[in-house]
């Protein structure tokens, strides 16, 4: 079995399959929740990033190192970013997440196979529901709520439709 890999990219292309999984974090983050939501969600993203280091996929191990993550970062900024500095909100996010989602599959689909964006796939959804599941959303001091919203399952659910 011959998996895509990092070296058989583009800049462009690679730049785009790095910097997804992030974007999709911070816009499931955003769709609803406190602050110490936020706090605890975008936590769990870096997290679900950073085991991407355990994948069995090369891709995904290449995303999840720690040099690729940095760059990611620092790639973000501009995007997820407004004109003050201060994260957009999420009905900017999502659709920012969608297209990122989007384009990653066009990448995957022009220079992978099945089972690369299968991986890659399963990968971004896995870090959108790790987000999504690292609070309750109308909680009161930890009782009550629900796992997931409804924003962010909506949020999931159009990255996921883009990933397809």
């Amino acid at each position: 079995m011959n998996f895509l890999t990092r070296a058989e990219l583009s800049q462009e292309q690679w730049a785009v399959l790095r910097v997804a999984p992030h974007v999709v974090a911070l816009a499931v983050s955003a769709s609803e929740g406190s602050r110490l939501d936020t706090v605890l969600e975008r936590a769990a993203g870096n997290a679900a990033i950073a085991n991407g280091i355990n994948n069995d996929h090369p891709l995904v191990r290449a995303i999840a190192g720690t040099a690729e993550v940095e760059a990611a970062a620092a790639a973000i900024r501009a995007l997820v970013t407004d004109a003050r500095g201060s994260l957009r909100a999420a009905p900017e996010l999502v659709p920012i997440a969608t297209e990122g989602a989007r384009r990653a599959a066009e990448v995957l689909r022009a220079r992978g196979g099945e089972l690369d964006r299968h991986a890659y796939r399963e990968f971004v959804l896995g870090v959108a529901r790790k987000v999504a599941e690292a609070a309750r959303e109308g909680d009161v001091m930890g009782l009550g709520g629900r796992l997931v919203s409804d924003a962010e399952r909506a949020a999931i659910d159009s990255i996921a439709q883009a990933l397809a």
